[in-house]
């Protein structure tokens, strides 16, 4: 039980970063870090394949909610539109992280 309630407790932005960064350097070899970065309870952080013209986003917020952009050759989409899913796990907590970083990793392949 114990656990759940660290996995579902309130990640501060530089936990946020950390946490992507370290899924991002073992699970998306192919990425590159372009920025990240934290203000007054903002967070944000950005990887790019150049290869395949491809952009990923984290946009965090005050509130204490997240959500993941990327963009194709220009285009943008947001991860929601591949999974409705990721709506429920937008609070910034390691659960909600790791599991729309693993709804990432699908819709990549």
């Amino acid at each position: 039980m114990e656990g759940n309630m660290v996995e579902n407790m309130f990640l501060y932005p530089q936990d946020c970063i950390n946490l992507i960064t370290q899924v991002f350097s073992k699970e998306f070899t192919n990425f590159e870090l372009l920025k990240s970065g934290y203000y007054t309870g903002y967070w944000w952080i950005e990887y790019k394949n150049e290869k395949n013209d491809i952009i990923v986003y984290f946009n965090g917020d005050i509130s204490g909610h997240f959500h993941v952009e990327i963009t194709i050759s220009g285009t943008k989409y947001y991860l929601w539109q591949f999974d409705k899913n990721v709506n429920q796990a937008t609070y910034s907590c390691q659960k909600n992280i790791l599991y729309q970083l693993n709804v990432l990793n699908r819709f990549l392949l």
